[in-house]
């Protein structure tokens, strides 16, 4: 090889190495590139998981319960007519055996009573306004849920006598021929006066006449007006 072909050589390979990469410059963009597409990955997996999170969230928030709710149980005054006697319909008055009217019933003569109220029967039991060693034989004391007083008094819970519903009545005694159909679970519009006088439910004891019914929407409108 003569000099110059060699020079010419030089100059070519010298020629190639200049347009080569720098080793250093490709070294440090594949490591960048690494670092990116690291990053890029972390960014992934961050993002899937916030994305988890919040469904998880979601579905803690409106999941369905695993038991349905119960839902209370609405009555309208439609409903009133459930669990009467046969032949009778709300607003009738109760029956009560033998009694004596003192007077007749009318608005007027509600206005009267010592108490009235709308009320649900919760409990029957003896009589608790005899005034001998034992309860009279010829009443029953009755428990109510109130939902409405009228007149006389406030409390959630009141306790009357009454004549003792069907159920319980005597056996052949002409007292008992009328007697009252009522139960556990009979809802009454009641009202009467003190047995021995005094506060309006002081050995409180329900009237009969009309003056105690079964309920209707529209009496419990009537006694409402009559008591004002």
């Amino acid at each position: 090889m003569n000099q110059s072909t060699e020079r010419e050589l030089r100059e070519l390979f010298a020629a190639e190495a200049a347009g080569a990469p720098d080793e250093v410059a490709v070294a440090a963009a594949a490591v960048r590139r690494v670092h990116r597409r690291r990053r890029s990955r972390s960014l992934l997996v961050v993002a899937a998981t916030a994305a988890v999170v919040a469904a998880a969230g979601v579905y803690g928030v409106y999941r369905p319960d695993a038991t349905p709710q119960v839902q209370p149980l609405i009555i309208s005054s439609s409903a009133s007519a459930a669990g009467l006697p046969a032949g009778v319909e709300p607003g009738d008055p109760l029956a009560f055996g033998a009694a004596q009217c003192v007077k007749g019933y009318s608005p007027e003569t509600l206005a009267e009573q010592a108490f009235a109220f709308d009320g649900t029967v919760i409990g029957i039991g003896p009589a608790r306004t005899g005034r001998g060693t034992h309860p009279p034989e010829d009443l029953r004391s009755v428990t109510f849920q109130v939902h409405a007083w009228f007149r006389g008094g406030s409390a959630g819970t009141t306790v009357v006598d009454m004549s003792p519903p069907t159920a319980a009545a005597g056996t052949g005694d002409v007292t008992f021929e009328h007697a009252p159909a009522y139960q556990v679970g009979t809802r009454l519009l009641v009202s009467g006066t003190p047995r021995w006088g005094g506060a309006p439910l002081a050995d409180a004891i329900a009237w009969g006449c009309g003056f105690t019914r079964y309920y209707s929407l529209p009496v419990a409108a009537e006694w409402a007006t009559a008591t004002r």
